[in-house]
């Protein structure tokens, strides 16, 4: 099976992997979406997702059309869909030659319109919080995108689109590759670990009422919820191992969940959120030079977010030693105390049932949207082998595998 993240939120820049100005734009698969139901209504209306809740937005690209002229005086030159898990992303063009009295000045990169599903577009706080928390890091040197003001002089507007309401933002893009399908010496899932790590730091000094209210099913603390999705799991096998994973999760986790460090967090570190660059034009080389789709930040524990950085980098490269660079590079910027590394195997297994589990839940919800199932045999052969470590044995394996890396690239 190919090598991409297990059934996680498809993001902005998966397919619009590009290289010297060419984009990659193909035309994605799961298009059609299911009606907006009452379901989704309901959804909206408890602010947590529940079972059978169609969420995403139902827009055409004519839609879309309109919505860039009329928001930020865009005349479409180029557009494409690309892939997403519960929103609707479209990459543009602009045409440079139609004067924009919106936009001081056009993108040659070109833009990312974002339309938010109902259930997060409920929440309109949360949209202030995600484009102050993308200018901050801009400032603070971490690339990602930048929100666009529109004819409101806002970065967001609220827009009935089909039945329900939806945030509608306009994003800059960032040029460069994802992390996914680019060469990965040791030194890249390294620079990953401190990357997130770097980010986590330079989020401290965002007001955590800013985020704090943030409630979404993808969140580690609301991870003994997944046991209300069950039901898509027809693997018995399968069933047994997130049972499992559940279940010494509220054991060892939910009971010492106050002694882990909280700050704002990232939340989604996985390997089409990382954009990467050439070193220089003439090498192979990549670096991690930034990082995009901002829709999982919230005020939660360090712990979890290094778990979700391991998950994802373990998923990429197929190993789960590769969890010991990415100890290294994060440790380099912030002190994993031992009570947080004892339950780091737990967290990484719960990570890994939230994508494999709500992967399988959406495709139900979405027949159409079958790429999300692509990875589905290699992220349960990851678990099955995750789970059948000792807490032990994987820790020491992952500490002696951090410190060498260490002593040989000092």
């Amino acid at each position: 099976m190919e090598m991409k993240t297990i059934v996680k939120k498809r993001t902005v820049a998966e397919d619009m992997e590009r290289e010297n100005g060419s984009e990659d734009c193909e035309t994605p698969t799961g298009l059609n979406i299911h009606d907006e139901t009452e379901n989704g209504a309901e959804s909206v209306a408890q602010g947590t997702l529940k079972p059978g809740s169609p969420i995403r937005p139902l827009v055409s690209e004519e839609e879309v059309r309109k919505l860039a002229e009329r928001l930020y005086g865009i005349i479409v030159l180029e557009m494409c869909e690309l892939d997403s898990y519960d929103d609707r992303n479209f990459m543009i063009h602009a045409d440079s030659f139609v004067k924009n009295p919106i936009l001081k000045s056009v993108s040659t990169n070109g833009y990312v319109m974002k339309i938010a599903n109902s259930l997060d577009s409920s929440d309109e706080s949360f949209f202030y919080a995600q484009n102050e928390i993308m200018m901050h890091l801009n400032k603070r040197g971490i690339k990602c995108p930048v929100p666009m003001q529109n004819i409101y002089g806002k970065y967001h507007s609220v827009e009935k689109l089909g039945q329900l309401n939806h945030v509608v933002r306009l994003l800059e893009y960032i040029p460069g590759k994802v992390f996914h399908g680019v060469p990965h010496p040791d030194k890249l899932f390294y620079q990953a670990g401190q990357f997130i790590a770097r980010i986590d730091s330079a989020l401290k000094s965002i007001d955590k009422e800013m985020v704090a209210k943030r409630q979404s099913i993808w969140m580690m603390e609301n991870f003994p919820k997944l046991k209300d999705f069950l039901y898509v799991i027809k693997d018995e096998h399968h069933k047994d191992i997130v049972e499992q994973v559940l279940d010494a999760f509220q054991r060892r986790v939910i009971p010492n969940i106050n002694e882990y460090e909280q700050g704002v967090i990232y939340g989604d570190f996985n390997e089409h959120n990382i954009i990467v660059n050439k070193k220089s034009s003439n090498v192979k080389e990549y670096e991690i030079t930034g990082i995009i789709d901002f829709g999982d930040v919230c005020y939660s524990r360090y712990v979890f977010e290094l778990a979700i950085a391991m998950a994802y980098m373990i998923l990429e490269a197929n190993d789960i030693n590769t969890g010991g660079l990415v100890i290294a590079g994060y440790s380099m910027i912030r002190l994993i105390p031992l009570h947080e590394k004892e339950v780091l195997r737990v967290a990484i297994a719960a990570r890994l049932c939230q994508s494999l589990v709500m992967g399988l839940y959406t495709a139900t919800v979405d027949a159409s949207n079958q790429y999300i199932l692509s990875s589905q045999t290699r992220g349960w052969n990851v678990l099955e082998a995750l789970w059948a470590e000792t807490d032990k044995d994987l820790l020491e394996r992952w500490n002696s595998i951090a410190e060498e890396y260490l002593t040989r690239s000092s």
